[in-house]
């Protein structure tokens, strides 16, 4: 299952490694590990990834 469509502002409770959203919570945080800024959701990591000039966040295991 993957959180695509959610709209803004949704609290996701549950994220799936590789889950796919267009956007992230507000109370998220920017967290720049190794040069690329990611955003952190309490336990949920997103990183960013660019279709063109669209950008999506795909659910991740912590970086490190």
């Amino acid at each position: 299952a993957t959180a695509a469509g959610v709209p803004a502002g949704v609290a996701i409770t549950w994220a799936v490694i590789g889950s796919i959203v267009y956007s992230v919570p507000p109370s998220c945080v920017t967290t720049v590990v190794n040069g690329v800024a990611y955003q952190q959701c309490g336990s949920t990591w997103y990183e960013p990834r660019y279709s063109g000039t669209t950008v999506q966040y795909v659910v991740i295991n912590p970086p490190g």
